[in-house]
């Protein structure tokens, strides 16, 4: 995220520095700006997503669930059944 945030802003800045008054590389340089800013306000969710999904990261999230459905499923009563008669 910093290394393209740097190169934005140098990027950026070029433009800016090109302008002779018409416009055009002052658009470029705006453009290069709000591009970088979007990139890395996206990098930042990325990177901090463990943060503000914690629910996603939880270690077997679903073992716990799927083990409770399974113990209590009708096929697996009726071979526990099956088991208990001789």
């Amino acid at each position: 995220m910093i290394l393209i945030l740097i190169m934005g802003f140098l990027l950026a800045m070029s433009f800016f520095s090109q302008e002779e008054g018409t416009g055009d590389f002052q658009r470029r340089g705006v453009l290069t700006l709000i591009v970088t800013a979007v990139l890395c306000i996206c990098l930042a969710i990325l990177a901090t997503a463990k943060f503000w999904f914690k629910h996603l990261w939880k270690k077997n999230s679903t073992h716990a669930r799927h083990k409770q459905h399974t113990k209590h499923h009708p096929a697996m009563r009726e071979r526990e059944f099956r088991r208990q008669r001789p």
